[in-house]
């Protein structure tokens, strides 16, 4: 079934959405993840696969316009679960490294990465907040959910 016109077989003449592969994940977060083979130290590729199977329950591929920014939305969504994932899991690796942070800075220079308390209260957007990941993500689907504002120059009258 065509996500984009609902239909089964597609009538839009759009193709059909492929999911990453591991290694497409691992490409666009070369240096985000300690990879590898050993489960005490490393992001193994059963890790990302639980990452995507989580993304596939929870994503809406119809709310993305390209596949091209489904794929980035859905990459970025998988690293959201699987920081979650690792920081959970009894393995150890949570200790290892430095997960989210909330500001940085340099000298007299400081970013914040401070999140609106009203998506902090909202149970629906909250869980994005955890990470770094996620609250790119919902950067990312903001504009998707709360629509598009227009502006028309000129003179009105009340």
């Amino acid at each position: 079934m065509c996500p984009y016109c609902c239909c089964s077989p597609c009538c839009c003449g759009s193709q059909a959405w492929v999911a990453p592969t591991i290694a497409q994940f691992q490409a666009q977060f070369p240096r985000d993840f300690p990879y590898g083979t050993d489960p005490q130290m490393s992001v193994l590729q059963t890790d990302i696969t639980n990452a995507f199977n989580m993304v596939d329950i929870t994503i809406n591929q119809g709310m993305w316009g390209t596949q091209t920014s489904y794929t980035f939305a859905y990459n970025l969504l998988a690293a959201h679960f699987l920081t979650l994932n690792l920081r959970n899991s009894s393995q150890g690796i949570n200790g290892q490294y430095n997960w989210a942070q909330q500001s940085k800075g340099v000298g007299p220079a400081n970013e914040s990465f401070a999140i609106p308390q009203r998506i902090l209260d909202n149970p629906d957007f909250m869980q994005y907040t955890k990470t770094n990941y996620g609250a790119l993500y919902l950067q990312l689907v903001w504009p998707q959910l709360s629509g598009q504002t227009f502006t028309v120059c000129g003179m009105t009258k009340p």
